[in-house]
């Protein structure tokens, strides 16, 4: 029942009214007030509109998107085996949350809704439509608790996979900052050890993908943070082995920062034991850092294979193994590692080779140098 009353301004006397209600997603009393209402008959009928949209499909919850995701999936828990709803689970939180996650429930519009489904076809990402299933779900369950009263998924328009061409360009190359970072931790959370050190070291590093799987234990100065590359992998003969440096340039000295260190030092004491267990002593002073459980060197394939299965599993954004080194660059120039410093640490013959990079990345910096003046000045 609302309450309604009369009050006085300066100017004049209005009418306004207050409703307490039950919030059904929460159970807590909560209260709804609206005011400048010229005469007591439009404030009992707004009154009586607002109770009646709180009785028939609830439409003023504060709950975010993520609050009734968590409540839908400890029930969709129930219903699936682990294997799916581990799945389902790692998709929200990649995606979806990002996305929609403090968003209040009720205030998403399929217009919204639409907007980021295009966003994820266009990058692509091929499971798009199972993305907006997943939201679709949780709004479901929302409208059958009464917090919304529609579904905005069944107003949207879903992209047609027949157009979604996968264009690839520079970008497509290598990683941003947050796509590393994204990477890294999946690959971290698979509990594939190997791999995820040999990414670490080359997102890190810059190092080339036969110069890590070439690289020996005795190689990594770990009191001094540096690693020495005098040799990569090569094929000879129909078999792998290990030869010198392409070049003169390639043979180099590169420092590591403390977490790489840490990683690889982690890796280090978990392949000791791996190969123990295996029959094999890793105390050879040409023990490999990276190597198979036969004790020898990776197919030169393995690195794709290990990023293949990741990028799949999780729905990344997939890049060439040699990305990596790339990656390293652009995050170097951004982060301001001048290109005499970048040169040597990639192990570039020329620096023709560097500034080609340097000047990429540069020129479009350069486009968002007015936005970081305005940001900056911030009037």
């Amino acid at each position: 029942m609302a309450y309604i009353e009369k009050y006085t301004t300066q100017k004049r006397t209005l009418w306004r009214f207050q409703i307490s209600y039950t919030d059904p997603a929460t159970g807590k009393r909560l209260k709804k007030s609206k005011s400048g209402f010229r005469l007591q008959k439009e404030a009992r009928v707004a009154a009586e509109e607002l109770e009646s949209q709180l009785l028939n499909g609830f439409i003023d919850s504060r709950m975010t998107f993520n609050q009734v995701y968590k409540q839908w999936f400890e029930n969709y828990k129930l219903t699936v085996k682990e294997s799916t709803w581990t799945t389902t689970k790692r998709n929200f939180e990649n995606h979806i949350i990002p996305a929609l996650g403090n968003e209040i429930i009720g205030k998403i519009t399929p217009a919204k809704c639409q907007l980021i489904v295009n966003e994820w076809f266009k990058k692509p990402l091929k499971n798009y439509k199972r993305f907006a299933n997943n939201i679709s779900r949780v709004f479901k369950y929302a409208a059958r608790l009464k917090i919304v009263k529609s579904n905005p998924i069944d107003a949207i328009i879903i992209p047609s996979n027949r157009r979604q061409l996968i264009k690839k360009n520079k970008k497509d190359m290598y990683y941003s900052r947050n796509e590393l970072q994204k990477f890294l931790e999946c690959l971290q959370e698979s509990g594939t050890q190997q791999a995820y050190t040999f990414f670490r070291l080359l997102a890190f590093t810059g190092m080339r993908k036969g110069e890590a799987l070439a690289l020996q234990w005795r190689d990594i100065n770990f009191f001094k943070r540096k690693i020495s590359i005098s040799k990569t992998q090569s094929n000879g003969d129909g078999k792998l082995i290990i030869q010198s440096t392409k070049t003169a340039a390639s043979e180099r000295e590169i420092f590591i920062d403390n977490k790489t260190l840490g990683i690889l030092n982690d890796w280090k004491k978990l392949q000791k034991m791996q190969l123990f267990q295996l029959g094999f002593n890793s105390s050879s002073k040409n023990q490999l850092v990276f190597s198979s459980t036969l004790n020898k060197m990776h197919n030169p394939n393995k690195p794709r294979v290990w990023m293949s299965r990741i990028t799949e599993e999780y729905d990344l954004k997939h890049i060439p193994v040699h990305g990596f080194r790339h990656t390293y660059a652009t995050l170097a120039i951004q982060g301001g590692m001048p290109p005499k410093e970048l040169q040597e640490q990639l192990g570039h013959t020329d620096i023709k080779t560097t500034l080609n990079i340097y000047t990429s990345v540069t020129n479009k910096q350069k486009e968002q140098t007015p936005e970081k003046f305005t940001s900056f000045v911030n009037f």
